[in-house]
C-alpha cells in the first residue's frame, strides 16, 4: 500500500495511467486501461514497483477472451477503418481543416497517450498535425484506427463522406490517367 506500481506489457500499445497506487480492498479498485494493437495473442502482464521488482505477474491466454468480446471494427462503406485511413492517408492529411478535436476524443479514450497528443498539438500546421496524428493511429490496432474514423466521421464529416463516395480508377491507355468518380459506385 503507499506504493507506486507500473502495469507493464511487452505488446501494449499504450497503458494510462503509467503509475497506480494500490488502494485497501474496500475503496475504489485501482484500475489501468491497457490498449492492445494485436488481440489475437496471450496477454503478459507484470506490475513493476518503484524498485523495479517484479510484484505480480499473469498471462491472460488468448484462448481465455472471445473475439467476440471484441467491439467490431469500425467500417465505411464495406471499407475497415485502416484501409481507409491508409487510402486516404495523402487526401486526409490535405483536407482535415482541424486535427485537434480529433486527437483530443482519441486521448479522452485513452487510445492515444499525452506524449503523442503534445507531438500532435506542437505542430504548427493542420497538415503536420493530421500527419502526426495518422503516425499515431496507424500501429495501433483495429479499434484505435475504429475510433479515429469514427471521430473523423464526426469532425470532418464531408471530407469522409466525399472521400467514402468517389472511387479512383486508372484507366488503359499509353498515357495512364486518373479518373474520379465521385457518387456511389
Amino acid at each position: 500500500m503507499n506504493t507506486w506500481f507500473a502495469l507493464k506489457n511487452p505488446l501494449s500499445t499504450s497503458i494510462y495511467p503509467e503509475k497506480i497506487q494500490l488502494l485497501p480492498a474496500n475503496t475504489t479498485p485501482s484500475c489501468c486501461k491497457m490498449i492492445m494493437g494485436n488481440t489475437g495473442v496471450d496477454i503478459e502482464m507484470e506490475l513493476i514497483g518503484d524498485d523495479e521488482r517484479t510484484v505480480w505477474k499473469s498471462v491472460v491466454s488468448k484462448d481465455e477472451y472471445s473475439k467476440d468480446s471484441h467491439p467490431t471494427p469500425l467500417t465505411l462503406s464495406g471499407i475497415p477503418a485502416e484501409e481507409f485511413l491508409k487510402k486516404h492517408r495523402a487526401e486526409l492529411i490535405q483536407g482535415v481543416k482541424n486535427p485537434k478535436p480529433i486527437a483530443d476524443v482519441l486521448r479522452s479514450k485513452y487510445m492515444i497517450g499525452e506524449e503523442e497528443y503534445s507531438r500532435i498539438t506542437a505542430e504548427t500546421t493542420e497538415q503536420e498535425r493530421m500527419r502526426e496524428l495518422l503516425n499515431a493511429v496507424l500501429p495501433k490496432g483495429p479499434e484505435v484506427m475504429g475510433a479515429c474514423l469514427k471521430a473523423l466521421s464526426e469532425h470532418e464529416r464531408h471530407l469522409v463522406k466525399y472521400l467514402s463516395e468517389s472511387r479512383c480508377i486508372i484507366g488503359p491507355s499509353s498515357h495512364h490517367y486518373l479518373r474520379c468518380i465521385i457518387g456511389p459506385s
